[in-house]
């Protein structure tokens, strides 16, 4: 029906103000939910993993509710039907704001207990906190899109895949000003509050545009009549459904892997779950508005990411914090404009968008349970990242093969493409030897600079001439070659294990939980004569114990240790029996130093690692040849130290070791000054003491518990070690106390 110009634009410009509130709400509600429930399940990685998977699985819901109505019922029953879906989702926040004092935040019965199964407990909270909420804000995006086909509010050509893009600004705005704004300024609750005046916003604008679509007297969406794919499109997309489904499954395999990478070793913290997501919304950006997608740029530079992330997974700690986010980010931006370029280029009519965004929700869903749920129980070690990288350049040589007017069938091949493909592999040798991963033999240093010195030449040759034309036929099959020898060297690259062909260490045992991957290492000396037994929990030592003098402290934990002289020193040893408490078990090392009467009472999240430490396969023996009592809680250790004083069970300890943040994943939940005060509950007196295990390699902890001991008035101090031979490893530790033990000679 005919509507004035002014009216169409304030059309657009409410459809536009739902779209893109509904995709901010979307992701700024991931954040802070996934930091609500961080100190709740033990700060591990793998709550952002398993709340990511809680989240693509209800975007799926959204998707397959928007192609339901949108396919099944005419324009005003779909305006009937949201608007009901909008207010029983607006009661629904009422009620909770009712008896949480918050729209989102469950309140503290619902904390889970210690050692409660994680990811039913995750998923379980997520679902009565934010299940409604989310579902209807997914659904939003698609459903708006598919009004405003319906409606004819298309300015000119601008096909509602405009809408699309917007949505994905709208999420970046939200990842952005969570870590940015809202983490540093607002507490928890009152984040919430805010995130509730936005959805405010949201339904407003929302309820306009459903009462609108309710007015159309239309029976059905009309198809848009224009094709909106590229016109360097492959096909018609229908034909290549399959693809809208496995290219956005790998793009969402490599968003959960590399964040498992970013967080394993610094810390699950909003900041490092937004950079992943931010370069995979952008890609969305980037790819489905506007011309940015190009094969010529983001072919080449996926290669290049990809060798620089295999090469970074081989130096693994060697190499420094920030090389690794820019190169991890890098092959996940590079990856994620591949995955959703392609798809952008095969999307559909707008006559089959809702089941064009169900099939890319479905694929980034299965992506997810992958990383999340499949993954950790058939895999010994975190593995997904290869599996996603190598899915993608697979994805990519299919994709290449079946289009036709791809450059792998340029009539006149691009010569520089196997030039810097044989420049590239030859520059990996020069990285490697300057790593010290490699050592270049003296007799082949000339040559090889010679080569490496031609092979740029050449390059640069082609790159302004293009080459001799009798080398630029189709019947050398160049780009073919350059292809398949990249994949294969990629595949054989991502299948070795860096340190498994080291004849120093011999891998005993390793498996994968929620908690992490944890491995049994037995490691010899440079003559092979002795050895001893370590123990890593994913790329980070967590305990030595040596096969003959079994009783000696080990790894971080030596006599001269801030641990050790903690322990050693204090003066409960002179009067009777202590009690001693550790926060992160390891393989028990502590209890080395114990004595008859003595307790040792460790707390401990991960059951894997209280297996091993307790005998099992006999490589560790300090619990079982300790002279104390030894307790072992299963559980996080602040849930576990609050349920003890909830119920009055203040556990009097002498010395308390929070060892949990020499990597790996570090909870911060355990070190913030609610913590602080929680610990200083639980010691005996003045004279007590907390140590602060700091050795990181990745993050410095110092000045975080330098400003926890002044806000308490602890005195302080700092003992490192830089022993770093056989059994021993360089460490940090801070000791606190309010009293003078620490003075004492």
């Amino acid at each position: 029906m005919p509507r004035s110009a002014d009216l169409s634009f304030w059309l657009r410009l409410i459809f536009g103000i739902a779209v893109f509130t509904s995709a901010f709400l979307l992701f700024q509600v991931q954040l802070l939910l996934g930091k609500f429930l961080l100190p709740w399940f033990g700060g591990t990685s793998a709550i952002w993993a398993t709340c990511l998977l809680f989240f693509q699985v209800l975007l799926l819901g959204g998707y397959i509710y928007a192609h339901q109505i949108a396919s099944a019922f005419r324009p005003s029953l779909q305006g009937k039907a949201h608007l009901a879906f909008l207010a029983v989702t607006s009661l629904w926040l009422v009620v909770a704001f009712y008896f949480w004092s918050s729209p989102v935040l469950p309140g503290p019965s619902w904390k889970p207990a210690p050692g409660a199964a994680p990811i039913l407990g995750i998923l379980g909270l997520l679902l009565i906190s934010v299940g409604l909420p989310f579902l209807l804000l997914s659904s939003t995006g698609p459903l708006l899109q598919s009004w405003y086909a319906h409606l004819g509010l298309r300015n000119g050509r601008k096909s509602p895949y405009f809408l699309y893009a917007l949505s994905n600004v709208g999420s970046l705005l939200g990842l952005l000003s969570y870590p940015f704004l809202l983490e540093p300024t607002f507490r928890l609750k009152i984040q919430s509050w805010i995130w509730g005046g936005g959805f405010v916003v949201f339904a407003v604008s929302c309820a306009f545009c459903a009462w609108w679509m309710r007015r159309s007297r239309g029976e059905r969406a009309h198809p848009v009549e224009e094709d909106l794919s590229p016109a360097e499109g492959i096909s018609e997309a229908p034909r290549r459904r399959w693809l809208w489904f496995l290219l956005p499954m790998a793009a969402s395999i490599m968003l959960l892997a590399t964040t498992n990478l970013l967080t394993q070793d610094v810390a699950p913290i909003p900041l490092l779950w937004v950079l992943p997501l931010c370069a995979y919304l952008l890609s969305f950006v980037f790819t489905f508005h506007g011309p940015w997608y190009k094969r010529a740029i983001f072919h080449p530079l996926f290669a290049i990411t990809a060798a620089l992330a295999v090469t970074s997974l081989f130096r693994g700690t060697e190499m420094k914090v920030v090389s690794q986010v820019v190169i991890f980010l890098s092959i996940l931006f590079a990856a994620c404009m591949v995955c959703h370029g392609e798809v952008a280029r095969i999307k559909p009519p707008a006559r089959y968008l809702t089941s064009f965004y169900l099939m890319l929700s479905a694929g980034g869903a299965v992506g997810g349970v992958f990383v999340a749920i499949i993954a950790p129980t058939i895999f010994p070690a975190y593995w997904e990242f290869q599996l996603g990288l190598w899915l993608t350049a697979a994805l990519l040589l299919v994709v290449l093969f079946l289009d036709r007017s791809s450059w792998l069938y340029d009539s006149k091949p691009d010569l520089l493409i196997p030039a810097g493909f044989i420049t590239l592999t030859l520059m990996l040798p020069k990285y490697l030897a300057r790593a010290r991963l490699i050592v270049i033999p003296e007799n082949l240093r000339a040559p090889y600079d010679i080569a490496l010195g031609l092979m740029i030449c050449v390059c640069v040759w082609l790159a302004f001439t293009g080459g001799p034309n009798w080398a630029r036929r189709r019947k050398f099959r160049w780009s073919e070659a350059t292809l398949g020898t990249s994949f294969v060297l990629l595949s054989a690259a991502l299948s070795l294990q860096p340190g498994e062909h080291d004849p120093h260490l011999h891998r005993l045992h390793r498996e994968r939980n929620f908690y992490g991957a944890v491995a049994v290492y037995e490691v010899w000396d440079e003559a092979m004569l002795s050895s001893f037994y370590e123990l890593l929990h994913g790329r980070i030592v967590h305990g030595d114990q040596a096969k003959r003098n079994r009783k000696i402290p080990g790894s971080y934990y030596g006599e001269g240790s801030g641990a050790g002289l903690a322990l050693l020193t204090n003066p409960q040893r002179n009067l009777g029996p202590m009690r001693v408490g550790a926060i992160g078990l390891g393989i028990g090392t502590l209890a080395a130093y114990s004595r008859p009467g003595d307790i040792y009472r460790f707390y401990e999240i991960n059951p894997t690692v209280i297996r091993i430490a307790k005998g099992e396969r006999g490589y560790f023996t300090y619990l079982s040849d300790a002279a104390a009592h030894i307790e072992v809680v299963l559980g996080d250790a602040r849930l576990s130290l609050e349920d003890e004083a909830a119920r009055h069970n203040f556990q009097n300890f002498d010395v308390l070791v929070v060892d949990a943040f020499n990597g790996d994943s570090i909870p911060v939940h355990l070190l913030t000054r609610e913590a602080m005060g929680l610990y200083l509950s639980h010691l005996r007196g003045p004279d007590s003491v907390i140590v602060v295990h700091a050795t990181n390699v990745f993050v410095n902890l110092t000045p975080v518990v330098a400003a926890l001991a002044r806000s308490y008035g602890l005195k302080a101090t700092l003992i490192s070690s830089t022993i770093q031979a056989g059994l021993f490893q360089p460490s940090v530790f801070i000791l606190l106390t309010r009293g003078d033990s620490l003075e004492a000679p």
